[in-house]
């Protein structure tokens, strides 16, 4: 073996060492990044289901308070249609009560009328102010 061929060896050696140094390197390189790929992809997968959680929550309590919502506002809507019709209810009895005073006052003045001596004969209609004299 002559000296040129011993340094060809050697260069040879020094670049498979390399390139297999490279190589292991590689795929050490990969694997570890790999594995914080996977505990990145974890961390993310739990940060997501408890978001998710968290907004089906969220949602769910909206939800309800929607439907408390509704069933309040059906039941202002029926209170509103019930007030008039109560008002309206009253005010017929209010207005019959009335009545029935008038006709109370009505027996009362024409019993009162009976009494009274009738002075005009002339044709006019005896109303108050010309019997008492204006």
């Amino acid at each position: 073996m002559d000296a040129n061929t011993g340094w060809w060896l050697i260069g040879s050696a020094a670049v498979a060492g390399a390139v297999l140094g490279g190589w292991v390197m590689l795929r050490i390189v990969r694997f570890r990044q790999g594995r914080a790929v996977l505990r990145a992809t974890d961390a993310l997968q739990k940060q997501n289901a408890a978001l998710s959680e968290q907004l089906r929550t969220a949602t769910a309590r909206a939800r309800a308070e929607l439907e408390q919502l509704r069933q309040a506002h059906k039941r202002q809507i029926q209170a509103a249609q019930a007030e008039p019709q109560a008002a309206t209810a009253r005010a017929e009895q209010r207005l019959m009560a009335a009545y029935e005073e008038l006709d109370r006052l009505r027996r009362q003045v024409a019993g009162a009328a009976n009494t009274e001596p009738s002075e005009l004969g002339d044709g006019f209609a005896a109303t108050r102010p010309m019997r008492d004299g204006m």
